[in-house]
């Protein structure tokens, strides 16, 4: 599961410390920890930060409170073309939440959709839209039942074909 930092160039730095801040000083090569928030260095640079909350060395798919997995971008920032090759082609590890975060997040990743984990403007109107909203974010496990409203099996079909 993406756990780490996406340089602008589209390299994935997986975390492979115990902290997240211990990955961030590994990238930036702070060995002597002068810098003192290695995460907020990296987003300042233009990383994308992957967080997921799991159990060090456990199996993928075992988050621990998955709800909690983000995305962190910096201010006024946009997407490089690196750095979105790396997240299509590599989508399916990105945690439900996270997936939900990139395609819900117009305004550092534009019209980027990598998945049908989404909220549409259809769902809005929807009975079910509270339920899959929680499902978006890893609050529940059961994907709701879509009406047939809904452009997402459509979406899913030209995302698969791509």
């Amino acid at each position: 599961m993406a756990d780490g930092f996406l340089s602008g160039d589209g390299i994935f730095y997986e975390k492979t410390e115990a902290y997240h801040a211990e990955t961030a000083r590994r990238v930036l090569g702070d060995s002597d920890k002068s810098i003192e928030d290695p995460i907020r260095e990296l987003i300042r640079q233009g990383y994308i930060a992957f967080i997921e909350f799991k159990v060090p060395g456990a199996a993928p798919d075992s988050g621990i409170h998955s709800d909690l997995d983000y995305v962190i971008c910096g201010h006024d920032w946009k997407i490089t073309k690196q750095q979105e090759q790396w997240i299509v082609e590599h989508a399916e590890k990105l945690t439900r939440k996270q997936q939900f975060q990139v395609n819900d997040d117009t305004e550092h990743f534009g019209d980027l959709i990598i998945s049908d984990v989404r909220i549409c403007p259809e769902c809005s109107k929807c009975a079910a839209c509270e339920d899959r909203r929680k499902w978006c974010a890893a609050e529940v496990h059961e994907e709701p039942e879509r009406c047939q409203k809904c452009p997402l099996p459509r979406m899913r079909e030209r995302l698969v074909s791509k």
